[in-house]
């Protein structure tokens, strides 16, 4: 959501060491608020942002929260504070100022000043005029009252646990969903909800998934390899769906964001004041967008970007599998959804991976999404393939048996078959689409397109999940 700004200082403020305060009630009391709340330990190299664990300092270990007797000051570094609640933090070595920006307010502080700059007034930093910002084992230091409370925040010590809670608010900015919403989120999101199963599997495409506090995986993924590849899936609660949402589970939960696709729940979760950022897939290009935008709103770029880069990669390699054949020659594919006779219609995304793969859907000119056909038009289709998903509850032998559609080429010639499951259905607009892809383009071309499925199951599992598939699982994917 911002640039780090790395500097070869690290800045670190103080906090007086006999704080007396508490939060105020209204902030204990608020379901959802845009506050950050951080703990830091005297003598511990982590720090708890909103229930999550994180380094005092990224880049070295060994700084850690401290108490400086001559002062009488605990010691905290103050760059990754600020910056997980979404604010800026710059240092000018040459004039020794530390200026620190979250929301509306702007902190200015001199090394050896005993006054500073906020929003403009110049003010003292402490009631003891003693105490100056100063340079300490290479690190700034500046009390945490002042900071906190300069901000916009508050700042508690506790002599017993040795802990400093500040309470801060959040950075917020606008942006756009995928829906064309304008949404206010904060800059640097934490915590994270999904009720919507495509976002959860979009949260696992940019390594996120331990910041889940609300998730809906659907009861397709609730399985073996979820199960293997997310032990926390039981102990993360889930509020419903884009259609039905449980407000009271996610206002608990107190989420920085909540992903989902378009439906009836979007409104009223809105009405509320939840930060909703709407999510779809279904449309060419758009997977490879919402990982893209998913990797910007929760601070995974990087992870974000491997995952594209992969999943276009891949993509090209099927494509140019596919592209020498022949349009004349190229197969018609009926895909059916959970039953025989339902498919699914041009906008769906099933329709996009049989073209990538080299086939023709038959349904591609119908509208509606999910529609039913009668026996009739599918022999009217006469499709050379017939894909079931692992939620059809047709199986291939009840295909094969129905009288009605033995007159049908992909019946006669026996070409039925399943598309596999692994975390979700390979046909989903998910991530694992892309195996689906390749799969299907080898089941309608077998003699021109060749691949190592089981070396594609085993790179794609480990980038998008961090997870190395079990042979006995690769071998039963990769026939």
């Amino acid at each position: 959501m911002h640039t780090r700004i790395h500097r070869s200082i690290c800045l670190v403020l103080t906090v007086a060491a006999m704080l007396v305060g508490s939060f105020p009630s209204t902030t204990v009391q608020a379901a959802y608020r845009p506050v950050s709340s951080v703990v830091l330990t005297v003598g511990s190299p982590t720090m708890t942002v909103n229930g999550f664990g994180f380094p005092v300092d990224p880049a070295n270990p060994k700084v850690v929260a401290m108490v400086e007797a001559a002062w009488n000051r605990a010691l905290v570094p103050i760059r990754n504070v600020v910056e997980l609640t979404g604010g800026d933090v710059t240092w000018a070595p040459v004039t020794s100022l530390v200026c620190l920006s979250l929301g509306s307010h702007v902190v200015e502080l001199t090394v050896g000043n005993a006054r500073a700059k906020v929003d403009g007034r110049t003010v003292w930093i402490d009631t003891n005029h003693q105490v100056v910002p100063t340079v300490i084992l290479g690190h700034v230091m500046i009390p945490v009252r002042f900071a906190a409370e300069s901000l916009g925040g508050l700042a508690t010590w506790s002599a017993r646990s040795r802990t400093i809670t500040l309470m801060l608010p959040k950075q917020m900015e606008q942006v756009t969903d995928m829906m064309g919403y304008t949404v206010t989120v904060p800059r640097r999101v934490v915590r994270i909800a999904t009720i919507s199963s495509t976002a959860t599997q979009l949260v696992f495409a940019v390594g996120a998934q331990d910041q889940l506090v609300v998730a809906n995986f659907g009861p397709a993924v609730k399985g073996k390899a979820m199960g293997l590849i997310y032990p926390r899936i039981s102990q993360v609660p889930e509020a419903g769906n884009q259609n039905a949402v449980n407000v009271e589970t996610l206002l608990a939960a107190r989420p920085d964001i909540v992903l989902t696709e378009e439906g009836p729940a979007l409104k009223q979760m809105k009405a509320v004041g939840l930060p909703v950022y709407a999510f779809s897939a279904e449309q060419p290009g758009q997977l490879t967008d919402a990982i893209t935008r998913m990797g910007v709103l929760t601070g995974h770029v990087d992870e974000a970007e491997k995952s594209v880069n992969l999943l276009t990669a891949k993509m090209k390699i099927i494509t140019d599998a596919v592209a020498s054949i022949e349009t004349a020659k190229r197969l018609k594919v009926y895909v059916a959804g959970t039953g025989i006779f339902k498919t699914f219609a041009g906008d769906f995304f099933q329709t996009f991976m049989v073209r990538n793969a080299g086939g023709v859907s038959v349904s591609e000119q119908l509208t509606g999404g999910k529609v039913d056909v009668s026996p009739e038009q599918v022999l009217v289709w006469n499709p050379d393939v017939i894909v079931l998903t692992s939620y059809t509850k047709d199986t291939v032998a009840d295909v094969l048996a129905n009288s009605k559609l033995h007159n049908v080429a992909a019946v006669r010639d026996q070409r039925v078959y399943v598309m596999p499951k692994y975390v979700v259905s390979w046909d989903m607009p998910v991530p694992e689409s892309f195996l689906g892809t390749m799969w299907l383009a080898h089941k309608l071309y077998p003699d021109q397109v060749h691949f190592d499925m089981a070396n594609e199951i085993t790179m794609f599992y480990r980038q998008f999940y961090g997870f190395s598939v079990p042979i006995a699982d690769l071998t039963a994917l990769s026939e």
